[in-house]
């Protein structure tokens, strides 16, 4: 997993790679090493990259059934930083997770997530998806998605009134069905099977 850019999702972050004993971190979307190693070397308000020596990282925490990894580090100024980074694939996660871990000799250790948390986690996507397919398909004028908030809703909005009024108040129940059955199979598979929480120090 060296010298391979990750397109991330964090709160500062778009891009990683880990580059020798150094993990790169930038606020962009790179796709060029060279260009990452550019950007790190700016200074001032240009600076829009960093790397961190991996020595810092104390400790690597993740779910194996979530798609992003839990960072602590030691930043320059010797604070102790979390950094939460999603990749957008669980499998992934895994990877780098465990990847980091044996790259710094770190001792592994892990323990069975409790029930509860992905349960009531799942069961407020089921109600947000029941709740959804009730409210557009008893909609009788779908204008009312389109007429009010700011431009950024209004145009999810108008996304929203394009589907439902070309599949209509039939489609809307069936593929609403539809998700809200795949909902509860995750339910009941997280449920019976919980996943384990990884963490290495």
């Amino acid at each position: 997993m060296e010298n391979q850019i990750f397109a991330i999702e964090s709160t500062f972050y778009k891009s990683l790679v880990i580059k020798g004993d150094e993990l790169w971190l930038s606020q962009n979307k790179v796709t060029d090493l060279e260009k990452f190693e550019t950007a790190i070397q700016k200074t001032g308000m240009m600076k829009s990259a960093y790397a961190y020596p991996l020595s810092a990282i104390s400790e690597i925490s993740f779910n194996e059934a979530s798609e992003s990894v839990k960072l602590k580090y030691q930043d320059e100024k010797e604070k102790q930083k979390k950094l939460k980074i999603s990749f957008g694939d669980k499998g992934l996660s895994n990877q780098f997770g465990q990847f980091l871990g044996d790259k710094l000799g770190m001792t592994k250790s892990q323990q069975q997530e409790g029930q509860i948390k992905p349960l009531l986690l799942n069961v407020f996507y089921l109600i947000l998806a029941i709740g959804g397919t009730i409210f557009l398909a008893a909609m009788d004028d779908t204008n009312q998605l389109t007429d009010s908030g700011s431009r950024r809703s209004r145009n999810k909005g108008a996304f929203l009134k394009l589907i439902v009024d070309t599949i209509g108040q039939t489609g809307v129940i069936i593929i609403g069905t539809l998700i809200s059955l795949y909902l509860i199979y995750q339910l009941y598979k997280r449920f019976t099977n919980p996943a384990n929480e990884v963490v290495y120090q």
